[in-house]
């Protein structure tokens, strides 16, 4: 018997499954967790930029290591409960703002110095993904930082290996890139974004 294929996971199951477990990936104690962290701080390197946009924050592990790296930070996921424990984390932190978004349809105004996009294209449809990076080349000012899982897993919507292959493809045919490493299970890139001349 074939089983029954698996249906990539919505923002409603997201939902669901933070509700269960607000850190159901163990980001606060998993050794794997802290290096693939390490390697994404790597990418973003140590200069503090002006305004850093953070997507799909989940719990804000990541979040609380981007912010002595930026000015001010505005950290972004789908689901209502793992928001408010972002928030919560985050709530020392005055330059720190976290925000439900459903991405790509939410994506917020304005431009930014530092974008991290971390295990979020595979989640979204090929479309959505393309919307997504559109979107993404025209609100970032300075540097980019992609991170995704290479291995399949059931409840994405695309090969992980795919959409990250299609994100260097767009961002390098657009800026230039400045950072990759790759670790057997997941792959790290960052563009810096042309800059533009300033009128005269």
């Amino acid at each position: 018997m074939v089983a029954p294929a698996v249906k990539a996971i919505d923002p409603e199951g997201f939902e669901a499954m933070f509700r269960g477990d607000v850190d159901p990936w163990n980001y606060g104690a998993s050794p794997f967790e802290a290096f693939k962290r390490r390697a994404l701080l790597r990418a973003c390197g140590d200069r503090v930029r002006g305004r850093t946009l953070e997507l799909a924050c989940a719990n804000g592990e990541t979040t609380l290591a981007l912010a002595p790296l930026s000015l001010s930070l505005l950290a972004l996921d789908s689901s209502p409960t793992v928001i408010a424990e972002a928030a919560r984390r985050t709530a020392h932190l005055p330059r720190v703002e976290t925000l439900q978004a459903v991405l790509p349809q939410d994506m917020p105004r304005g431009r930014f110095d530092l974008v991290v996009v971390s295990e979020i294209l595979y989640y979204l449809a090929q479309r959505d993904a393309g919307l997504m990076m559109a979107r993404l080349a025209e609100v970032t000012r300075g540097r980019i930082v992609i991170v995704h899982h290479l291995m399949d897993f059931a409840d994405a919507a695309q090969k992980p290996a795919r959409a990250q292959h299609a994100a260097r493809h767009f961002f390098g045919s657009r800026m230039a890139e400045v950072f990759h490493e790759r670790h057997g299970r997941f792959e790290v890139l960052a563009f810096d974004a042309p800059r533009r001349p300033r009128p005269h």
